[in-house]
């Protein structure tokens, strides 16, 4: 009688010892405090021309007037891992806002810093830029099957790239009808030229495609009148 005791009991510490420990309920997330502090910032535009500038704006949450806010960018790719100080600064208004105007010279993602109590760093916003591509001819309005000559300049300079002269379809697409490279023309532009020999009217604009650096650059459309 005594064993068979025994081994209940050893049986119900084992079963104790054994059964899973409860589990508490997890806790809901603890909403922030009111007043916690945020930052946005937003691009306006977030695509621009070479030499063109853009507009960061956002507002610090809970923030009066008067709060330091610090521009930091990064340029290189894989965007995002490199950020740096650029030296623009800014301070909050009464509501909050803040604007920065920034004249980026290469695809570029930026966040702020703002200096609350603690300091909040802002998500990130990417602007890009495109070359600008600048497109002369020789003569808008030539004599029917006459050599015309496109040419212009492309900058930043991007020596070697390929230069797309394109003519716009019934359709409205842009359709490649000659290509050339740019050629060096200094450190801060790029050249091209192309004859071409024209028997119709047409719109015309030139194309080249983008890099890591800059996305695809356009130039203006042209019109070609052709006579005789």
């Amino acid at each position: 009688m005594q064993s068979k005791i025994l081994v209940s009991g050893v049986s119900l510490a084992l079963a104790v010892a054994l059964a899973p420990a409860a589990v508490a309920k997890p806790k809901p997330p603890t909403p922030p405090g009111t007043g916690a502090a945020a930052v946005t910032i937003a691009a306006k535009p977030a695509v621009l021309v070479f030499g063109g500038s853009t507009m960061l704006s956002g507002r610090v949450s809970g923030a009066k007037a008067g709060v330091a806010v610090r521009l930091e960018a990064d340029d290189t790719r894989p965007y995002g891992d490199a950020f740096k100080a650029t030296g623009a600064t800014a301070t909050t208004a009464s509501n909050g806002s803040y604007a920065l105007n920034v004249k980026p010279l290469l695809n570029t993602r930026y966040r702020v810093v703002a200096q609350a109590s603690p300091p909040v760093t802002s998500a990130t916003t990417l602007v890009r830029v495109r070359m600008l591509v600048v497109l002369n001819l020789s003569d808008p309005t030539p004599v029917r099957g006459s050599l015309l000559r496109f040419s212009g300049t492309v900058f930043p300079a991007h020596d070697g790239r390929a230069v797309s002269i394109q003519k716009r379809s019934p359709s409205g697409r842009f359709i490649t009808v000659s290509r050339t490279i740019l050629r060096d023309a200094g450190d801060a532009r790029s050249t091209y030229t192309r004859r071409m020999r024209v028997s119709r009217d047409g719109v015309y604009r030139v194309k080249v495609a983008g890099d890591a650096d800059h996305i695809n650059g356009f130039s203006r459309l042209r019109n070609v009148r052709v006579h005789g």
